[in-house]
């Protein structure tokens, strides 16, 4: 109300209270049925098929989708679904099956869409479910220091999603990675810095993993492997485009470019 509207109009409000303005209920562009559908229909056209029931099994089992929030896509299989048909392995479990299904999808879309966060498929009952994310903490791209966090939050993601079954625990540290894993040269990586945009730079201690199995040499085999899996979490513009590892004090040192490990 102005401030020159009368007192005896602001007494009568006073004491009858206006209903309250109606407003229209904001809509996310990354959220709600109609961003679902656009997902799944970019996936359709990047497999070059026209009906969900085109895909491979068990994807051709999608009976819907939908997303609850922004960035997130909820995709429902039916409850006829197998388990074990994509991941054999004996320590594997159907989560870890249901999260590589959502990493399949985000491979197909995740480069074309930045505001995706996370998919997660599940079967119908609810019994069963996995998700596969992005991992982001929303660093400033121009914080060096914050963008590198997030980068090395991105790898230790993409190695909890490989190895949570298989070290039967979550991996939300290199600690537990570490104890799981103590011959491999991953596990002692000591700092994460980055000097310009779009560079890692990632230094690695001395430990078991010297002689072992793993060093051949070390450098090459962390550097190609770290560029994959943070790239496979982060989007367009995001992406890391020079990795450099040094192991061995400097004397085991790679540099992976992003060209040249391509997904």
């Amino acid at each position: 109300m102005s401030a020159a509207a009368a007192s005896s109009t602001l007494a009568e409000e006073a004491a009858t209270p206006a209903a309250p303005e109606s407003s229209p209920v904001a809509v996310s562009p990354s959220s709600g049925q109609a961003w679902a559908d656009s997902k799944i229909e970019m996936w359709k056209e990047n497999s070059g098929i026209k009906s969900t029931k085109g895909f491979l099994y068990p994807y051709n089992l999608m009976t819907s989708w939908e997303s609850p929030e922004p960035g997130a896509l909820n995709i429902y299989l039916d409850n006829s679904m197998e388990f074990g048909v994509q991941s054999p392995e004996p320590h594997q479990t159907r989560e870890d099956e249901l999260r590589l299904m959502g990493r399949i999808m985000f491979e197909s879309v995740g480069e074309a869409s930045p505001e995706l966060e996370s998919v997660t498929f599940s079967t119908d009952d609810g019994k069963n479910s996995g998700t596969y994310s992005r991992a982001r903490t929303g660093a400033d791209p121009k914080d060096r220091e914050a963008w590198a966090d997030e980068k090395y939050t991105q790898w230790i993601t993409a190695m909890n999603d490989t190895y949570e079954s298989f070290c039967g625990a979550e991996i939300t540290k290199l600690e537990i990675y570490r104890s799981c894993i103590p011959d491999d040269p991953h596990a002692y990586i000591s700092k994460v810095h980055s000097p310009a945009f779009g560079e890692l730079v990632v230094t690695i201690d001395d430990g078991p993993w010297m002689d072992g199995t793993y060093d051949m040499p070390a450098s090459s085999f962390v550097s190609s492997n770290m560029m994959i899996k943070i790239n496979s979490k982060a989007a367009t513009g995001e992406k890391v485009q020079k990795l450099k590892v040094v192991a061995r004090d400097g004397e085991d040192v790679d540099v992976a470019l992003r060209k040249d490990w391509e997904m």
